[in-house]
């Protein structure tokens, strides 16, 4: 069972090794605990297709992303996420438009986010939110 989602920049991270902490983390908990959102998968994919090294990227991501459940958008992380934007926008705290949506699927579905991007998400209320790579 899924209990916790990985941001893009903590799978970055992973791939490139930047923190022996998160890495051991992700490689001690329980098969199937971890997911990717599918917002993640975006990001990581367009990231792979700028770059220089676009087929070893795209076959980096491949494997991957065989171990870890992706985990689509849907309506209710949809509704999640909108309610988390005007939430944010009232009070003059915006995040960026993939980290909106991100934080709506964790908070929709009662997912803790794993990022190193705490400062950010922290802005959600009610967001669990931890940072692997300390």
């Amino acid at each position: 069972m899924i209990s916790h989602l990985l941001d893009t920049n903590a799978v970055i991270a992973l791939i490139g090794r930047k923190s022996d902490t998160l890495v051991s983390r992700v490689l001690h908990s329980p098969q199937g605990s971890i997911g990717l959102p599918s917002v993640v998968a975006y990001e990581l994919y367009f990231g792979a297709q700028k770059s220089a090294k676009v087929q070893h990227n795209l076959e980096t991501l491949r494997l991957l992303m065989a171990d870890f459940p992706i985990l689509d958008f849907d309506q209710n992380d949809a509704f999640v996420a909108g309610e988390i934007r005007a939430a944010l926008a009232a009070k003059g705290t915006p995040i960026g438009p993939y980290d909106v949506l991100i934080a709506g699927q964790a908070k929709a579905r009662g997912l803790t986010l794993v990022t190193n991007n705490v400062g950010e998400f922290n802005k959600v209320e009610n967001l669990q939110v931890e940072d692997w790579s300390l």
